[in-house]
């Protein structure tokens, strides 16, 4: 593993430009590694550092659940700082970026899926490998897409960029923006391809599954809006696994109360370190802080205080580092939400009385009653917000619930200057990393 590893890394200086003939010159040599057997893809596959911990963190950073304190904000380098307050450019360092380290997850899974491919005749094995390679593709693509595309809308959809497609490891093909349209049938499609594949259980919830692919396509059509294949792939998943922690049963007073690979995980990841969001720093935006009722045991589960503000625990990792992976509470949320618009009242109610019951101490709760359509969404909306921070999901929630006219206004203030983003802002699609333009040749995001 080592040797692939190494190997490897010399080919990935910068992904998403290997067709400009800067790359092309200094490429090394292929002889250095041979990937000969299906172990060999898959300890690729399972090079966790890669490709489930280093997704990126920037829809958390540009997000709303947290904020820097003036001098958090002046000790950060200037990249860092124009990326907290939705710059127009500079937002990332050379090389050393989110952009790169998810297009190397993005190099590695085409590497997987032409050899397995080439296996399949030979070896029944590699078309499970494949399907994995497949899942972490999708994964990727749809963390790019949430990053660096604008909020998807049907009607426009095939007009508006979406980002690089890059399906596989040859370096002569040039880099070209898909169409948003595009993207989202490249994520889908290689979702759908997994799901035949992928086993119901893995050695282990770092390697995708079967629920995991169901999970990705409901985030992934809840993102485009399409609520009906949302509540279908949603529907499957839990179907597989539906399981949630009892918050009663854990204990406030620790400093990380969520175990690893507790039940509730589908598939595990989380998103690369940040310093904007270390806990020592982020501090607890109070209207997120305000929506927790006194008996609801988030309140104690996830955040803890420091001085006059608050500070969050309630990673799903069991220690400081931030879960971005697929679990059962964000499943219920996503049916719930898709049933709601569908007509689907009752089995939105239950999916969140569900939650709720498992969330609130057992002596005070009750369940919602029911309620019209536009009031269940709007709880369930909410429940959204106080179940998922911290998750890397707010910003996309953001992006399409402002596309449904929710009109969500983001502003920080620094250096008495306040910063606002406007609903279906260019901004929110942030700026690709200067030298990717350069390399690539491919458009940067307008403003």
């Amino acid at each position: 593993m080592e040797r692939i590893y190494k190997a490897l890394s010399i080919l990935l200086f910068s992904i998403i430009g290997l067709s400009c003939k800067e790359y092309l010159d200094v490429k090394p040599d292929k002889k250095l590694v041979v990937v000969s057997t299906v172990e060999d893809l898959q300890a690729l596959l399972d090079n966790f550092g890669v490709m489930n911990y280093s997704d990126p963190s920037v829809a958390e950073i540009c997000a709303d659940n947290y904020f820097l304190t003036e001098a958090v904000f002046q000790a950060r380098k200037e990249t860092e700082r124009n990326l907290y307050v939705w710059g127009v450019d500079n937002v990332f360092d050379e090389r050393n970026n989110a952009w790169t380290d998810v297009y190397k997850q993005v190099y590695i899974a085409n590497l997987v899926i032409e050899q397995a491919t080439a296996m399949e005749t030979s070896n029944p094995n590699a078309t499970a490998i494949k399907a994995q390679a497949l899942f972490f593709r999708a994964k990727a693509f749809l963390n790019v897409a949430s990053v660096w595309a604008p909020a998807y809308s049907e009607p426009t959809a095939n007009e508006t960029l979406g980002i690089p497609l890059r399906l596989g490891t040859d370096f002569n093909v040039k880099t070209t923006r898909a169409s948003l349209k595009e993207t989202y049938r490249q994520i889908t499609d290689d979702l759908l391809k997994a799901t035949r594949s992928l086993p119901v259980k893995q050695v282990h919830l770092m390697r995708p599954n079967k629920a995991a692919a169901f999970g990705m396509l409901a985030r992934s059509f809840l993102m485009m809006q399409n609520y009906d294949q949302a509540y279908l792939y949603a529907d499957s998943c839990l179907k597989l696994n539906n399981e949630l922690i009892d918050y009663n049963t854990l204990n406030v007073n620790d400093n990380f109360p969520f175990a690893a690979f507790n039940k509730e995980v589908i598939h595990e990841n989380r998103y690369g370190g940040s310093g904007h969001l270390a806990q020592t720093r982020a501090l607890i935006n109070p209207e997120l802080y305000a929506l927790y009722e006194p008996n609801d045991l988030r309140k104690t589960l996830f955040f803890k205080s420091s001085g006059t503000n608050f500070i969050f625990k309630g990673y799903y990792s069991g220690s400081g580092n931030f879960f971005n992976g697929l679990a059962t509470d964000e499943l219920l949320l996503i049916r719930a939400e898709s049933a709601a618009r569908i007509a689907k009242l009752t089995n939105a109610l239950d999916d969140l009385n569900y939650l709720r019951k498992n969330r609130f101490k057992k002596e005070n709760y009750i369940d919602l009653p029911m309620m019209s359509a536009a009031n269940l969404l709007i709880k369930i909306k909410e429940e959204r917000r106080r179940e998922l921070p911290f998750r890397g999901l707010r910003w996309m929630d953001i992006k399409r619930w402002n596309k449904e006219g929710d009109n969500i206004v983001l502003s920080r203030t620094v250096n008495n200057t306040t910063h606002v983003l406007v609903p279906n802002s260019l901004q929110y699609a942030i700026q690709i990393p200067a030298d990717i333009i350069e390399l690539s040749g491919i458009a940067q995001n307008p403003r």
